[in-house]
């Protein structure tokens, strides 16, 4: 272990070990001829609808993944015009989505060094995650779908430290979404809003007194 204050490094995983979120989802707007916007508009009304909180459902695994493509195809087809088929409709949303190769290193930098890590993560399903490419990076894996919580709740990051066994004081939380990372901050973690692997790394670097940007 270095001498960093730290013990822990937690990580979100869409868009932080991925490809920007973003990015896919403007690729899977053009795939099936809508307009960005009206995409966005479409998953934000899914969060906080006043129905059934379709995403929030989804991600906390009060409705499986079938049901939940049948029905958020159903709001873009209401919304666009554009029928979009349901089958395998997430693993489409998120096709185009790549492992961002240097934050994985760093994440067994980390580890070879004596922190433990713990990756954080609100589901859209268990396939999107590489299971083969990422079990081995993290002492522990909390996913919303699997614990019934998500984040920005407080309970899931509750959870999570329970789980690792580290203070919040101890640990530092790396997500893309800046509501996660007040929650976070308000329990006492450290926190970093990620951009870019080069920026996240060269923070995460100082803070951990540990070499884990790019060489």
């Amino acid at each position: 272990m270095t001498d960093s204050p730290f013990e822990a490094l937690v990580v979100d995983f869409g868009g932080v070990l991925t490809t920007p979120l973003q990015e896919a989802m403007i690729a899977f707007a053009i795939d099936i001829g809508i307009e960005l916007p009206d995409l966005i508009r479409v998953a934000l009304a899914a969060y906080s609808g006043g129905g059934d909180q379709l995403v929030v459902d989804f991600e906390t695994g009060r409705i499986p993944e079938g049901e939940f493509a049948v029905k958020f195809a159903a709001r873009i087809k209401d919304a666009t015009g554009v029928e979009v088929p349901h089958e395998g409709l997430v693993r489409r949303i998120f096709s185009t989505l790549s492992l961002e190769e240097d934050m994985l290193l760093a994440l067994e930098t980390a580890r070879a060094a004596g922190f433990k890590t713990a990756m954080l993560s609100n589901s859209w399903g268990e396939s999107l995650y590489p299971r083969d490419r990422i079990d081995h990076l993290f002492d522990v894996m909390v996913i919303s779908g699997e614990i019934g919580m998500r984040k920005p709740d407080r309970e899931i990051f509750d959870a999570t430290l329970e789980r690792l066994g580290v203070a919040a004081e101890r640990c530092i939380f790396v997500d893309d979404h800046p509501g996660h990372l007040e929650t976070a901050t308000a329990l006492g973690m450290t926190t970093v809003l990620h951009r870019t692997p080069p920026e996240t790394l060269t923070e995460l670097s100082s803070l951990m007194n540990l070499r884990l940007a790019a060489q």
